[in-house]
């Protein structure tokens, strides 16, 4: 009987660690299947965060080019590189971009070391000097706020990944960038690429193009370039 009762006392065991190792399984199986719904997950808000983005970016180029044909003054959008925010600014004299000014276009700088660096150019030209227009943060269309100079974030997880404007030879990735608007209707070609926070390579990017001549925007998926006219002008107009 004794032996027969500790057989039956091993069955026992060894079933219930049948019983243990298959519990395992589905645990580990099932805590694999939550933690890649939540991967999947979080992409699918950030990608909506991203278009959520380019929305406002959007928004921002037409409310821009709007104001300065409606109020006679020379607008422009400000980038934000660092914090991930966009800003609208109004000048209080008239503006011509200078190309040969890689900081603000011609612009006073806004920022310590955009005086700096204007002061170091200014030293090295000779002659009379044109004024500088003076842009301030404003209230307007999608921009309301207690502090306009605080502007609007992106979102969480977005950022800036690479801005092009016509009037800077390279590329923005850091610091401030400007897109101006003249009150005659026109803005600057550029390229504006939005993505992840720290991410790398073109998955989940989004480029916004935008139009000279009539302000449009077309946005493309992908990190897209600015296309510069063959003559050297922005007095073209690529269809969008």
């Amino acid at each position: 009987m004794s032996v027969r009762a500790d057989d039956h006392r091993l069955d026992r065991v060894r079933c219930a660690r049948g019983l243990t190792l298959i519990e395992l399984i589905v645990v580990v199986t099932l805590a694999a299947l939550l933690m890649g719904a939540m991967i999947i997950g979080m992409g699918a808000t950030t990608n909506a965060r991203i278009r959520s983005a380019a929305t406002l970016v959007t928004s921002g180029v037409r409310v821009a080019f709007s104001r300065a044909q409606t109020t006679g003054k020379s607008t422009r959008l400000v980038f934000d590189l660092d914090q991930h925010r966009i800003s609208l600014e109004e000048s209080d004299i008239p503006m011509l971009v200078r190309r040969d000014d890689a900081v603000t276009g011609g612009a006073e700088g806004s920022t310590p070391q955009e005086v700096d660096a204007i002061k170091d150019a200014e030293r090295i030209v000779d002659g009379p000097k044109a004024p500088r227009a003076t842009f301030s943060p404003i209230a307007a269309l999608g921009f309301e706020a207690d502090d306009p100079s605080t502007g609007r974030e992106l979102g969480r997880g977005v950022a800036f990944r690479r801005i092009e404007v016509a009037h800077q030879e390279d590329p923005v990735t850091s610091g401030r960038a400007y897109l101006y608007f003249w009150p005659g209707g026109m803005t600057e070609r550029a390229s504006i690429q939005i993505g992840r926070k720290g991410g790398e390579g073109d998955d989940g990017v989004l480029t916004l193009l935008v139009s000279p001549l009539t302000g449009r925007v077309r946005i493309v998926a992908g990190a897209k370039p600015m296309e510069r006219p063959r003559d050297d002008s922005d007095r073209e107009d690529r269809g969008f």
